[in-house]
Parts: structure tokens; sequence; C-alpha cells
């Protein structure tokens, strides 16, 4: 018998067999994931035909996650907390990332008006590359009250993977200062379980 504890079952790798008592939410969004954009470590040459669900749900799962690294009860400031301190990214770039899960998520678009305290009014616009050498951020033009950014596909499904990685790490390491909310986090989230095949 192999005796596993929230840690691990919230961890659980998305190419191991659901089980049939259920499994956590952020396994089956990478397992979900995986069918749309092919195996996290590979490079999918094209990801065209779900390009924008795939952000969606990398997006969805970043957000979640956000929960478990930070305490700030505003989920923006969690969003961009956690990207800018597990992916070792600026604040802007870090702003903008969450700006374009805001025009995905609530507009099914690539651009949007920020309606925050960050850049209030701005219209940020973003463009997609599937080229895995392109970097996961980059601004193209910004003349105050436009921003135009591309974002780049691999990248940010890199990201997502290493948030993954960095909470893991973080989970198991107990001298790490975030390690009793993490652990804890991890405790109230790991119970929520679907039952799927």
């Amino acid at each position: 018998m192999i005796t596993t504890g929230p840690i691990e079952n919230f961890f659980k790798p998305p190419t191991l067999h659901p089980s049939t008592e259920g499994e956590g939410i952020l396994f089956h969004l990478r397992r979900d994931l995986i069918r749309l954009y092919g195996n996290e470590d590979e490079y999918n040459g094209d990801p065209s035909h779900y390009a924008m669900l795939a952000m969606m749900g990398m997006l969805a799962a970043i957000d979640y996650l956000s929960k478990v690294y930070s305490s700030d009860e505003y989920s923006r400031n969690r969003f961009v907390e956690t990207v800018e301190k597990l992916c070792n990214m600026n604040r802007d770039d870090s702003e903008a990332i969450y700006q374009l899960r805001c025009a995905l998520v609530h507009s099914v678009s690539l651009s949007t008006i920020s309606d925050c305290s960050y850049r209030k009014g701005t219209r940020f616009n973003f463009e997609i590359t599937d080229n895995n050498s392109a970097p996961l951020i980059l601004k193209l033009f910004d003349n105050g009250k436009e921003v135009t950014y591309r974002i780049g596909f691999w990248g940010l499904k890199q990201s997502f993977k290493r948030i993954i990685g960095e909470l893991l790490k973080i989970a198991i390491d107990s001298s790490h200062p975030k390690n009793s909310y993490v652990i804890n986090m991890i405790g109230q989230m790991h119970s929520e379980k679907l039952i799927k095949s």
C-alpha cells in the first residue's frame, strides 16, 4: 500500500492515472491542459488549435495557485505577487500577465482596459506567438495610454510549470518563510476533489 499526504496529492503529476476516489483541482487542470497543448515538458509546434483555451486554463490555474502562495486578500495582488516572485519577473511584466488573464478570462479577447490601480484606463493589447525561442513577454509599444505586448505561448507554459515546481519546493522546505502558509493552504484546498476518468 502506498500512502500519500496532502502535498503529494495536491502536486500529483497529471500523467498518472486518476484515483477512483477523485483528484484535486490542480491535477485535473493539468490533465485537461495536456489534452489542449501536449505534455507539459514538450514544445508543441502547433498549439494554435486550442491556444486560447490553453492560455485561459493556464492563467486560471496560476490564479488558483496564487491562493496557495500569497496571503493577500485581493486576487490581482495575489496573482501578480505569485508571478513576480516564483517566475522572477519584474513588477510591470507581472502586471501585464495579469492584464492578459483579465483580457482572456473576462472578455475572451486579446485586449483589455485596466480598471485597477495599475495603469488605470490604459488599454493593454496582446499578440501571441508559438515560436519557442520567443521570450514569455516582450513590450512592443507604449505611449502611456495604450501598451502592446507579445506573449510567448511556450514561455507561458514553462512559467505555469515553474510555479508548480516552486510551490512544491516551498512545501517540502520547512525552513522557507512561506512554508507554513503554503502547507496550510494545500491542506485546505486538497480536499476539493473531482471524480473523472
